[in-house]
């Protein structure tokens, strides 16, 4: 499929107009100017996240003087805008941009993973050769890494034992990249290594011989961990230890300190410091620095990091029960939650050095108190998918995806949750004990009928929002990305990508 924008279908900011997350009165804020239709099943996509302007915050500056005068922005021009899309069996690349025209790119994977959706993928960049991306892919457990330029697959990597959720990349080090996965654990990697090609997996005592436990207890095993590029050096695990007991959703990295978040099926949200140094070996941590399942009441779908000790998550409706009784159960709404994180500077103290070990105590990695909630709000049970990212005025966006339409946010404009009154100090009744106890029946089982609630305190007021209504979506909405500082907007649906731009004035 070869797709462009031509000259008049750039996205061009204008200094001089508002953007429309800073802007109440826009009604609209994007236009629909392009969609693509497919045969196979769309199941996730990912933009080419980089601009311009990213150089600086790339690898602390280190490749500034390198790539500045030109080539970087060449390589911009020629990859803004590109999509990856994951289908049943292959992996879609459409470039978009019209300075070097290119023709869609279509990478099957092998046929022993044949017949498995692609579900996870994101754009990653090395070290080396920061002028050709690479995309990272996932179809089951196995984890694929393509070379758009060359349209070949140069790298595969196996070692999770269940499929994969989700694949994040280092916001700052495009060479990390993390995977999440059903087998409870969190694998990080780095592209400027190799594939291990033995266990180099610590010993277990009284054993002097590495370990060949394998995925299950987080480490690798006898076979060969793939070819090409790509290494894992980090190995969060599960279990009752301190890691999730269920599977892991999502993860985001910290943008400027070896943290990473994680959510999972056990309700559990987790702050985990990492080691990518592959001097040390396969790093493997069971402990995190924080740890709760008291942030939200059902499974946590995603988590990202708004400054340096605040996050937002979301998570999916709760099954509940009425007043104990076990046949009568509803749905309570998800909800988005943005906290932050109180132990950040108990392990991050300003103007010191980072210790080389960091661990907390017991009741940092079961259950810990050391948060606090800052907002919380309902979501629609009828949410499919939700999205953040970092416009370039450094505003937060938030995309929530429903079967028919996106919803979109300034997480700016979100509420402090609402606190329940203290009750007003009145002297208690006197009550006549001995009265009391005459009326009492042992076959009394009158109940209190329910009451309802008018007032739900300890959740926020909704944000103002903006809506963007998909055309003929008949409920296929599955996912939506925002992309070029808040300017565009990727909608997916089943077997339909509609792409949006921003409506300028």
């Amino acid at each position: 499929m070869e797709e462009s924008l031509d000259d008049s279908d750039q996205v061009v900011a204008d200094d001089s107009d508002t953007p429309w997350f800073q802007d109440p009165t826009r009604s609209k804020p994007f236009t629909l100017f392009k969609t693509l239709d497919f045969v196979e099943e769309c199941y996730c996509t990912a933009l080419f996240p980089w601009s311009e302007q990213s150089l600086g915050a790339l690898w602390y500056g280190e490749k500034d003087k390198e790539l500045q005068d030109g080539p970087w922005i060449q390589m911009i021009s020629d990859w803004s805008g590109a999509l990856a899309i994951g289908t049943l069996d292959s992996l879609l690349v459409i470039p978009l941009s019209a300075s070097r025209p290119r023709k869609g790119l279509s990478v099957s994977v092998p046929k022993q993973e044949q017949n498995t959706p692609v579900m996870a993928v994101g754009w990653a960049l090395p070290f080396e050769a920061p002028l050709e991306p690479l995309i990272v892919f996932s179809a089951g457990s196995i984890i694929y890494i393509l070379n758009p330029v060359k349209g070949e697959i140069v790298g595969h990597l196996r070692g999770h034992g269940g499929p994969i959720t989700s694949i994040v990349i280092h916001p700052t080090h495009p060479y990390l990249f993390c995977t999440t996965s059903r087998d409870f654990t969190t694998r990080i990697y780095d592209l400027t290594l190799s594939p291990q090609q033995g266990p180099d997996n610590p010993c277990w005592p009284p054993s002097k011989v590495s370990s060949l436990g394998g995925a299950p207890h987080g480490l690798q095993a006898s076979e060969p961990e793939g070819m090409g590029v790509g290494r894992c050096v980090s190995v969060l695990c599960g279990g009752p230890s301190g890691g999730h007991e269920a599977a892991v959703l999502s993860a985001a990295f910290h943008p400027t300190h070896p943290l990473i978040a994680t959510c999972g099926l056990d309700r559990a949200v987790k702050i985990w410091n990492f080691s990518a140094s592959p001097s040390n070996g396969l790093a493997r941590e069971d402990k995190p620095l924080f740890s709760s399942s008291r942030i939200h009441k059902a499974r946590v779908i995603s988590v990202s990091w708004l400054s340096t000790d605040t996050l937002i998550t979301h998570s999916a409706p709760a099954l509940m029960r009425r007043r104990g009784r076990k046949d009568d159960i509803y749905y309570e709404d998800g909800t988005m939650t943005i906290f932050r994180w109180i132990g950040f500077d108990r392990f991050f103290p300003a103007g010191q050095e980072i210790g080389r070990v960091l661990r907390g105590c017991s009741s940092d990695y079961h259950e810990s108190s050391s948060f606090t909630l800052i907002s919380t709000s309902s979501l629609p049970q009828q949410t499919r998918h939700v999205h953040v990212t970092q416009t370039f005025t450094g505003d937060y966006i938030l995309a929530l995806s429903l079967p028919d339409s996106v919803r979109l946010y300034n997480v700016a404009n979100f509420h402090p949750r609402v606190i329940a009154p203290d009750p007003p100090e009145r002297d208690p009744p006197e009550r006549d004990i001995e009265s009391e106890f005459k009326n009492v029946r042992l076959d009394d089982e009158e109940e209190e009928e329910d009451q309802p609630i008018t007032t739900f305190f300890g959740k926020s007021p909704e944000p103002q929002r903006w809506e963007v209504l998909v055309p003929g979506a008949q409920g296929s909405v599955q996912a939506s990305v925002l992309g070029f500082g808040g300017q565009l907007l990727v909608t997916l649906g089943k077997r339909r990508v509609c792409i949006w731009r921003e409506m300028l004035r």
